[in-house]
């Protein structure tokens, strides 16, 4: 008495029972065991088991269930761990994995579940069929084949509990028939059964992914989430159970058969197994019931996984609906059946069981991918009532992948294609998530969080470089051409950020702004960050921003601001204020009626001065100019790299550096050209050679040490004049302490 309730305790800890005793629903037994036990001693058991044992000897055939019960088992460990951590609905492992790694893993692997479910049906179906045909010959397979989906079809619309009860009875004939073939003998053997000289041969991995779909009852188990009375108990108790019943079943009656069968007979005989039974009809009963069973737990299962993704809006509204007082998902077991007809009618045991591993495989990987990672993450919200060691799922996870591959490189290739592109279809049909909360945030912000630790140990180099941007902008959103222009530089490589500045410290009015910015650059597909500052003065704000703005390495090392039209000391702060931070600064002069930012066009035109003085200005600018080049925005664009000299002398000189350059440079369309121009000012008529110019890149004179404010706002207010010919200009002032000749090495 002591003894079992010390043994009671753990286990109510692990897995407490449901407080709601009112609740209807069905029970572990019915509910998880019966429909997972059953699928996992299915057609594999009575018609593929011995002839596998023949093919690969008892050693060998031990080492195969010994690693696909393995990797079950961690995978059941894993899942018992998920599912006493969160409510499970409806759809099972598809409901685990889009409530864990959102709506596009999840959609994927529901659509992939639901073919793994309807191939069950078509691999037992047509089991059934064959073995019904012995006893019925005048009959063709094909009818035998759609009179058993039929039958099947109505059974699984009648209510649920009548189809599990009848799976009861079905497996306690199972269960005797596997009792029968351990009480016979090798001895029942016809002599006139003979082996058959056979030149087929079997891989060890071949025969592992013949078997395995023997070990994936446990999905039909976790598909019946939705109609369980207390979900999380019932799914860890009833799922390691079927485990673990069906592992030992398995290798006992591998055992069995290789001591009282020759090998030859089980590889000539795959059905051999009924001579050995001690009640011959009591194992044609078990091999009817298995098959039937598993098939009708199909036909249970995938019209449920259907229903849930059209729930979330990932399938069409109609096969979500439920009809009657049982609520049967009619619409979608009519399109389950219709699917399962194909996969009968066209296909084949021996092709379908691969497919079912490979999908399988896929499906308990992410599953233990998702113990794993929320072990590593510890979140408070990861609170486990069965709590499993993280490197338990990660052997799980690593073991279905490598067993994918090692089954066939080139189907897992394209099993892991279909799911990217699965996922991919979803994101294009922007569907939302709803409103669960899943850990996505949490992985990429783990990823983030080691990354950017991991940065803080590295130096800055030049072949690493990429303009960090914060980009000043109007609360408003006015200047499209500076966003868009930012934009075009960063091409979600880097890190972009807008921010602005509002006089207002209203709340509301800071939300309201947020939420204004959020939406431009959603419609408009801009990835960015958006920082919204609050100040009396609009300038300070910015500078404040400017300052303050970024965590660690990840602080912007490029700034860019508009030209302002008024307010030129102010604004020459700061210049100043990025000077001393060491920040790259672009102040972009534009065209407010000019489409140049705005428009893709492939014959824009980009001229780059060259003044002989600040390297680092002109070598930024190039590497500027290359990204703009590379984007969608500028493709192609021509870069012309303009100068001007005094005389002929200074021109063949300058030609004859541009010539030794141009091969290490390695851009597109760039082209060279010098003006001879006798006067010493630089920007003398430097307007009239880049008026036709889409965008004209010119240094910015870098603060002296020591010179006074004045002096430098005078400099600038004499450059804008000279240049405001020029329609559209990026002043360039590099201020990082970086070497960017190697940039464009």
């Amino acid at each position: 008495m002591y003894l079992l309730e010390f043994m009671k305790r753990p286990f109510t800890t692990w897995l407490p029972l449901s407080r709601s005793r009112g609740k209807k629903g069905l029970g572990t037994f019915l509910g998880v065991y019966l429909p997972s036990v059953l699928q996992m001693l299915g057609v594999i058991l009575f018609m593929r088991l011995g002839w596998l044992t023949g093919h690969m000897g008892l050693p060998k055939m031990t080492v195969i269930i010994l690693m696909a019960s393995s990797i079950l088992f961690v995978t059941g460990l894993s899942m018992s761990s998920i599912v006493t951590n969160m409510k499970v609905g409806n759809g099972g492992s598809y409901y685990i994995i889009s409530r864990s790694l959102g709506m596009g893993f999840g959609s994927a692997i529901g659509l992939l579940l639901t073919l793994a479910q309807l191939t069950t049906v078509a691999i037992c179906i047509s089991g059934f069929a064959i073995s019904l045909r012995e006893l019925l010959p005048q009959f063709s397979l094909i009818v035998l084949e759609v009179g058993a989906l039929i039958t099947l079809t109505v059974v699984s619309l009648l209510p649920i509990k009548f189809a599990l009860k009848a799976q009861g009875l079905i497996f306690g004939v199972v269960i005797s028939s596997i009792v029968s073939v351990f009480c016979g003998s090798g001895a029942n053997i016809p002599e006139t059964i003979t082996a058959l000289p056979s030149t087929e041969t079997l891989t060890f991995w071949a025969a592992f992914a013949l078997f395995f779909p023997a070990t994936t009852g446990i999905e039909s188990g976790m598909a019946m989430s939705g109609d369980l009375k207390n979900p999380s108990r019932s799914l860890a108790i009833g799922a390691m159970a079927a485990v673990i019943t069906a592992f030992i079943t398995y290798i006992s009656l591998s055992v069995f058969l290789s001591r009282e069968v020759p090998l030859a007979l089980l590889r000539s005989h795959p059905m051999i197994i009924y001579t050995v039974s001690k009640v011959s009809a009591l194992f044609i009963l078990g091999v009817w019931g298995a098959t039937l069973s598993s098939a009708l737990g199909g036909l249970l299962s995938a019209p449920r996984t259907l229903q849930a993704l059209a729930k979330d809006r990932i399938l069409p509204s109609l096969f979500g609906r439920e009809y009657g007082k049982i609520k049967q998902p009619r619409a979608a077991t009519i399109l389950a059946v219709c699917f399962a007809t194909l996969l009968t009618l066209f296909t084949d045991m021996n092709h379908l069981l691969p497919i079912l591993s490979m999908v399988c495989l896929i499906t308990y990987g992410i599953l233990n991918f998702v113990a794993f990672f929320e072990s590593l993450l510890q979140n408070p919200s990861w609170r486990p009532l069965f709590k499993i060691p993280m490197f338990i799922s990660l052997a799980g996870t690593i073991a279905c992948f490598a067993s994918m591959f090692m089954i066939n490189a080139g189907w897992s290739f394209i099993s892991l294609c279909a799911v990217g592109l699965l996922c991919f279809w979803t994101s294009r049909r922007n569907l939302k998530d709803g409103d669960w909360d899943d850990i996505r945030y949490s992985i990429f912000s783990f990823f983030a969080a080691s990354a950017t630790n991991k940065l803080m140990h590295l130096s800055k180099n030049p072949r690493s470089w990429r303009p960090n941007i914060l980009a000043i902008v109007d609360p408003k959103l006015k200047n499209a051409q500076l966003i868009h222009f930012a934009h075009a530089l960063n091409r979600s490589k880097g890190f972009l950020t807008y921010g602005t500045t509002l006089a207002q410290k209203d709340r509301g009015e800071i939300k309201a702004v947020k939420g204004s910015f959020e939406s431009y650059f959603q419609e408009r597909d801009i990835p960015c960050f958006s920082h919204i500052n609050s100040h009396q003065t609009p300038l300070l704000g910015t500078r404040n921003i400017v300052k303050n703005y970024g965590l660690g390495p990840l602080q912007p090392n490029t700034i860019i601001l508009k030209a302002p039209e008024e307010k030129i000391s102010s604004f020459c702060e700061l210049i100043y204020t990025t000077s001393e931070l060491k920040k790259n600064l672009i102040i972009l002069k534009n065209n407010l009626f000019s489409p140049t930012f705005t428009e893709e066009r492939k014959d824009k035109h980009i001229d780059l001065w060259w003044g002989g003085k600040y390297h680092a200005n002109f070598e930024l600018s190039l590497a500027l100019a290359q990204l703009l080049q590379s984007g969608k925005l500028w493709l192609d664009s021509t870069i012309t790299i303009k100068s001007l000299v005094s005389d002929e002398a200074g021109r063949s000189h300058m030609t004859k550096l541009f010539k030794k350059y141009h091969k290490i440079l390695r851009f597109k369309n760039l082209k060279f050209k010098t003006y001879i121009d006798e006067t010493n000012d630089f920007y003398s008529h430097i307007a009239d050679y880049s008026t036709e110019a889409d965008l004209t890149f010119l240094g910015l004179r870098a603060i002296l040490p020591d010179e006074p404010k004045q002096e430098y706002e005078a400099y600038y207010n004499r450059l804008m004049e000279k240049t405001k010919g020029i329609p559209n200009v990026a002043y360039i002032l590099a201020g990082e302490e970086l070497n960017f000749q190697k940039i464009l090495e």
